[in-house]
């Protein structure tokens, strides 16, 4: 990924995850993944791979095409 669709993708990620009205550790306690590892991808430093957006998908209780849909 490019820097910028990191920085897109994980502005989404927060976006779903705040829609949600769920605390980064809260979403990292459903999928057991890091909190920094989160916080990465949130800030667009991370370049998370399809099982973890996966993952993502699954603790925010979105479908896939949600979390790309506009990037």
């Amino acid at each position: 990924m490019s820097r910028d669709i990191c920085k897109r993708f994980g502005e989404r990620i927060r976006q779903l995850r705040r829609e949600k009205e769920t605390t980064q550790n809260e979403l990292c306690g459903r999928i057991d993944m890091e909190q920094s590892y989160l916080s990465s991808i949130e800030n667009g430093k991370m370049e998370p791979c399809l099982r973890n957006i996966e993952l993502l998908a699954i603790g925010l209780k979105v479908p896939l095409g949600k979390i790309f849909k506009d990037l």
